[in-house]
């Protein structure tokens, strides 16, 4: 079988063409998902390490001036007014809520839970319904705030995970 010496020549130099053409598209392709998966995943961890940290304050929080506005019979603003360790408590959780506030996406409905469970935990700390239990009704909604966090976070760390 004679091959033709100038079908070879050919064959090389289309193929070192197409080679010399796709080599750096796919380069550049690739750069471009390692980018977008490395600046993704680690600004994804940044913020579940900060939502985390978030929630932990808030949880302790929330069962500090829940443990105190179960003793105290009078409207919450007086208290608070008259008290500047309390006030600087509750100071420190409207703060908390606010920052997981801003971190939370509004169209996620885990996220709007999360949001929900905490504007009713504010609320009973703010006008506690007849018959108290403040402190029960407290840990009832973090333990919802912690369980909704909880499926947030981990279904984060899985898109991390997968390098989204």
């Amino acid at each position: 079988m004679d091959i033709n010496p100038q079908w070879i020549t050919l064959v090389v130099a289309c193929t070192a063409m197409i080679a010399s053409v796709a080599g750096p598209f796919v380069n550049t392709r690739i750069a471009n998902i390692q980018f977008k998966a490395n600046v993704l995943s680690v600004n994804r961890q940044k913020w579940i390490e900060t939502m985390r940290d978030l929630v932990a304050t808030l949880s302790s929080q929330f069962l500090a001036v829940g443990i105190i506005r179960q003793t105290v019979d009078e409207p919450t603003a007086a208290v608070i007014a008259r008290d500047p360790e309390l006030f600087k408590r509750v100071e420190n959780l409207l703060l908390t809520v606010s920052k997981i506030e801003l971190m939370l996406n509004p169209l996620e409905q885990d996220h709007q839970q999360l949001n929900a469970l905490m504007k009713t935990g504010i609320d009973q700390l703010r006008s506690p319904p007849p018959g108290y239990g403040i402190e029960g009704r407290i840990e009832v909604i973090n333990d919802g705030i912690t369980q909704i966090a909880q499926a947030i976070l981990k279904r984060e760390w899985v898109r991390v995970k997968r390098g989204e």
